[in-house]
Order: structure tokens, then C-alpha cells, then sequence
């Protein structure tokens, strides 16, 4: 019984396969809307864990089913050959399943299962009868572009029985005498290839592959750069840095992309501006330091006043706002505006005007504050240095999906406690409210099979 007056529940319904609370249809654009339970819940929370445990039960089946699609890859029925390339594909290359769309209502979006003839391009970069790279182009989830040139002969795919030289003959079986439009994995159906993950391993999908993938990456690249030399030496930010760079390896590998924007792009620029007026900065207190060390008559330049020019900056804003409180007239709230705009851009040159000066003194230093200030000069020139390292390698790249979806974050919790970085460094409050099931972990936490058991 609904106890809002004049309305009524259209049904009552039990399905213990969805975790929505209610549901209804909007009447802007007769969409579905639903109404669920929080992120940092309980139960989300306990179905987060049963995921990622899933994940790590392949730790311990992962041979196993390497075996098994290795041994098919050369079998002489050709849906057993299909089935077990298909599954090399989404273990090695982290494709989803993919499945049939109604093209009318949505994108022309694929995945494994679906792709067609014409999303493969054989050695396209025309190296000849030796070659072993498909180019594959299409549009993935969220019709997000998958396009990369994968190399089957490298060792990548070929090291340790990988087989990836058989896997390439197989593609060129299966799109032989094909048309564009026909689909390469012509004998295979999404449900044909869980049914057969399930008969491996109880309860495992292509699916359960992303997430398994995911974390592992994350963790062997963490643990690769926890080895390297100088790694205790590193500052808490650089840590950071070499977790990204972890993170950004398992977002390449799930195609996690994004577009740059306009904004994200003259970011860069103000950015790479500024660590060029630090470097200066730091010539001209080198040449102050020479300059005091010899002894030589020779006028040391000397920060300017600044307060008539902040003055100025402080009434005209303060002149903006009161312009703005009593703005009437469309005229009157143009004229406010502007003020407005002209205050703003007032800031912003005195901004520059200080950020141009603050190496400098208004009074002459001596050569120990000099010096002093060198140092700090030099720090400010590496933490910017890799903040934009860190921004222009991941702007074409979320790190965010695969920190939300596919990996483990217990894996990030035990990294930032084994190496003392806050946890606030790698993930943002939304995760560490989601992922608060977590944070109790040990630092020599790791993904691995016995995890699972711990339900």
C-alpha cells in the first residue's frame, strides 16, 4: 500500500537478480529510473567483495583454463577452435564477451563475440607475408574506440607456450572467403562461452576475466617498481607517480580512453609556462649567488612594491560586487558585468605579477638565504615537473573506471600502507566511502586463490 495520498504502487515484485529498491517510468523521455542503494552500503559492499573474491579464485584456475583453450586452439572442429580463440582473446587482450544489438535503437557496439571481418585489418602496415599483426578497429562499450595493432609473433603472446602465431592463423581461418559484414566467431554465441567458463570453474564469466586481469596487472606492476633501486628513497608524490603509472597500464589494457579537452589542453600549457618561470627564477638566483660570493659592485634586483597595485585590485572587486548586488535594469546588470570581468582579469595580472617576483627580496639576502632559496627553487621545479608528467601521460586515459570497477582496491590499501603513502593520495573520498570494507587490511596483503575462501 503506497502511503503518499492520490498515488498507488503499479506492482509489488520479489527478484532476487536485481538490486534496484523501485522503479518508474519518467515522463520526459519514457526512460526507466531507478532507486538504489548507496555506494558505501553494507550490501553493495558485501557484493563489491564477492566480486573481487570471484576474481581471485582465478589465481588458482587460471592454468587450468590456459590448458584447456591452448589445447583447442589447434582442434580440427572448427566451434571448438572458435570457443577456444575466443577465450585467448578476452584472457590475453581483455575484450569483453559482446553480443548481439538491436543497431536501430543503440551504437554499433562490439566485443569479442561480435566482432566482424571487417574490424580486423591483416599486416597493415604492409610488412609482407611474415608479418602477424591485426590491426582491430572498432567501437567498444560506450562506443568508446578500440583500436590497436597487435603484434601475435611478439614474445608478449608467444613466451611460455603463449601461442599467439596460432591464434593469428586462426583469425585468417576464420575470415577467409568471409564477407566485411559476417561475423569472425560465426559458430559462437556469448551464452555458449559462459556455459563452457562455468563447466572450468564454478561461476566464472568472461566478465569475471576484466576484473581478474585488472587487479593483476595492478598488483605485478606495483610490486615490479616496489623492487626497483631507490624505491624507499622516493618522496610520498613520487610513489604516487608510480602508481599511476601502474594504474594507467591496467586502463590501457581494459580501454578505458578519454577525450581531452580544450580546458585540459591550455591547463597544460599554464602549467608547462610556469615550471619555465621557476627554471628562470632559479637562473637568476644562481647569478645572485655568484654575484655575493665574489664580491663583485653590482646591483642585485629587488622585489617591488606590490600593496598600491593589491589596493587597486581589492577595490575593484569590492566595486564589482556592490555593482552586482544592485543591478535593476538590464542595462545596469550589463555594466556589472563587466566591472565584473574587468576585476577578475585586474586578479589575475596581479597573480602573475606576484608568481613573476616571488624569487626575489625586498631588501638585499645574504648568501645563505640565497642558497636557502635555491633549494627550494629546485624542489619546486621537480614536483612540477612530474605533476605534469603525470597529467600529460594520463590525460588521454580514465584511471577512474578501473579504479571503480575492475581493480581490487584492497591491492591500493595494502600498497599505500606498505609504503606510507595516505590512502587520500590514490583514492578520492567517493572510493574510500565505497571501498570502506577494505581499508582494514594488512599491509603484506595480496590477490591471490586463498582470498576467495575467505567468502
Amino acid at each position: 500500500m503506497c502511503n503518499v495520498p492520490g498515488h498507488s504502487w503499479g506492482e509489488l515484485r520479489h527478484d532476487p537478480t536485481v538490486q534496484w529498491l523501485c522503479t518508474w517510468t519518467e515522463n520526459i523521455n519514457g526512460q526507466n529510473k531507478y532507486m538504489q542503494l548507496a555506494a558505501q552500503s553494507s550490501f553493495k559492499g558485501k557484493s563489491d567483495r564477492s566480486k573481487y573474491n570471484k576474481a581471485a579464485k582465478l589465481c588458482g584456475n587460471i592454468d587450468k583454463i590456459r590448458k584447456d583453450y591452448k589445447k583447442n586452439l589447434r582442434a580440427k572442429d572448427s566451434k571448438l577452435r572458435q570457443l577456444a580463440t575466443a577465450m585467448w582473446v578476452i584472457d590475453r587482450l581483455a575484450l569483453r564477451v559482446g553480443g548481439e544489438k538491436d543497431t536501430d535503437e543503440e551504437a554499433d557496439t562490439v566485443g569479442c563475440c561480435s566482432l566482424r571481418v571487417e574490424h580486423l585489418k591483416f599486416d597493415p602496415n604492409n610488412e609482407g607475408d611474415d608479418s602477424l599483426e591485426i590491426e582491430l578497429e572498432f567501437l567498444g562499450k560506450d562506443s568508446m574506440l578500440f583500436k590497436q595493432t597487435i603484434d601475435f609473433g611478439s614474445a608478449l603472446y608467444t613466451e611460455n607456450n603463449g601461442m599467439g602465431e596460432q591464434v593469428y592463423k586462426n583469425f585468417k581461418t576464420f575470415c577467409r572467403g568471409k564477407k566485411k559484414s559476417e561475423d569472425v566467431f560465426s559458430d559462437l554465441t556469448p551464452p555458449e562461452l559462459n556455459k563452457h567458463l562455468k563447466g572450468i570453474m564454478d561461476g566464472l564469466t568472461a566478465k569475471v576475466f576484466r576484473t581478474y586481469n585488472a587487479s593483476k596487472t595492478l598488483q605485478d606492476e606495483l610490486m615490479k617498481v616496489e623492487q626497483s633501486s631507490g624505491w624507499r628513497s622516493l618522496t610520498a608524490a613520487e610513489k604516487v607517480t608510480k602508481y599511476n603509472d601502474a594504474n594507467r597500464e591496467v586502463a590501457i589494457l581494459c580501454n578505458h580512453q578519454r577525450s581531452v579537452s580544450k580546458a585540459q589542453e591550455t591547463a597544460l600549457e599554464g602549467l608547462g609556462s610556469k615550471l619555465q618561470t621557476l627554471k628562470d627564477q632559479k637562473k637568476e638566483l644562481k647569478k645572485m649567488l655568484k654575484t655575493l660570493t665574489g664580491g663583485a659592485d653590482k646591483k642585485i634586483r629587488l622585489k617591488g612594491d606590490l600593496t598600491a597595485k593589491t589596493e587597486k585590485v581589492n577595490q575593484a572587486i569590492e566595486k564589482a560586487k556592490k555593482k552586482k548586488e544592485k543591478a535593476k535594469t538590464k542595462e545596469e546588470k550589463i555594466a556589472a558585468t563587466e566591472a565584473d570581468v574587468k576585476a577578475k582579469e585586474m586578479k589575475k595580472a596581479l597573480a602573475e605579477s606576484k608568481f613573476k617576483s616571488q624569487h626575489l627580496w625586498a631588501k638585499e639576502p645574504t648568501k645563505e638565504q640565497v642558497m636557502k632559496r635555491i633549494a627550494q627553487w629546485s624542489d619546486k621545479i621537480k614536483k612540477m615537473e612530474v605533476n605534469i608528467k603525470h597529467k600529460d601521460d594520463n590525460k588521454e586515459v580514465s584511471l577512474g573506471t578501473s579504479k571503480l570497477n575492475y581493480m581490487d582496491p584492497r591491492i591500493s590499501v595494502a600498497w599505500c600502507k606498505r609504503n606510507e603513502v595516505p590512502i587520500e593520495k590514490v583514492f578520492s573520498k567517493t572510493l574510500r566511502d565505497k571501498f570502506n570494507w577494505s581499508m582494514a587490511v594488512p599491509p603484506a596483503w595480496e590477490f591471490n586463490e586463498t582470498i576467495a575462501e575467505q567468502g
